[in-house]
């Protein structure tokens, strides 16, 4: 993926409010679960509307990002209950001493949340990037998976070049059959870059297209955060992604769960796996 060159200071009109009256720097999770208490969200973030017609996990690789996450969080539940839709979310977090591998991360939310529920859909989701559309309507495509981030503030919201087709990050939706399909995500990119690129490679080996949704749904802005550490090996292991497809995955997948905790924000699972 192109460096966000366009950084985070390009701001969406319909977020600016929110976001000027959400950055408190004292603000902590504990009040904003209780800022939320009206939603009437069940223990793990959970929302189970009086008629429903699927399942949906909202699974959020973490790392260090509590800014990204509050803001998140307090986003978030309000416009998913708004879409009358059964869902939960999964904070998935490596031990602080390991460097962070977001495939493996996503591959234990998968794993670990059909432990809590039977989910048909599973929403992976970057912690900075939060819907300016609501008529963005959550969910899975049924025969093929499906990009929901389509066209993102950091990248000055293009839709031309890579972001035309080369695209699959962000917010990603999979059932749990197509998942299974292309093996889930890679357990080797260690640090960040290029897992999202090899995923779509995954994809489109196993199936015929991708479903995208449109950019003016498909509309996100994305929170400032520091700069990550690249992962140096990305472009070689990025060049073999489709011979180790079969046998690097959800196959493979090695985790520890250290621990597992619930609020009425989010389940929160704390992992262990061997370091790179």
């Amino acid at each position: 993926m192109p460096n966000a060159a366009h950084g985070c200071h390009i701001k969406s009109n319909k977020l600016i409010e929110y976001l000027k009256k959400s950055e408190d720097k004292h603000d902590t999770l504990e009040k904003i679960e209780k800022e939320l208490s009206y939603l009437n969200l069940q223990m793990g973030g959970v929302n189970i509307p009086k008629k429903w017609n699927v399942k949906i996990a909202i699974i959020v690789p973490y790392r260090d990002r509590l800014r990204n996450l509050k803001l998140f969080i307090r986003f978030i539940h309000p416009f998913l209950v708004k879409q009358n839709i059964y869902y939960g979310i999964y904070l998935v977090e490596p031990l602080k001493n390991l460097t962070f591998n977001k495939g493996l991360s996503m591959n234990v939310g998968f794993i670990e949340s059909q432990k809590d529920n039977d989910w048909d859909c599973f929403i992976f989701h970057d912690v900075d990037l939060l819907p300016e559309n609501d008529k963005n309507k959550y969910g899975c495509h049924q025969k093929v998976p499906k990009l929901i981030s389509i066209a993102i503030s950091a990248f000055g919201y293009s839709t031309d070049g890579y972001f035309k087709d080369k695209h699959f990050g962000g917010v990603t939706a999979f059932t749990k059959k197509q998942f299974e399909k292309i093996n889930g995500f890679s357990n080797v990119y260690y640090g960040w870059g290029l897992e999202d690129d090899d995923a779509r490679l995954r994809v489109l080996s196993k199936y015929p297209f991708i479903k995208r949704s449109t950019p003016d749904i498909g509309r996100y802005y994305a929170n400032c955060h520091e700069p990550q550490k690249r992962n140096p090996s990305r472009f070689i292991l990025y060049m073999n992604s489709l011979n180790r497809q079969d046998k690097d995955g959800l196959n493979s997948l090695e985790y520890k769960t250290i621990k597992k905790e619930k609020s009425h924000l989010f389940n929160r699972l704390l992992i262990s796996y061997q370091n790179e």
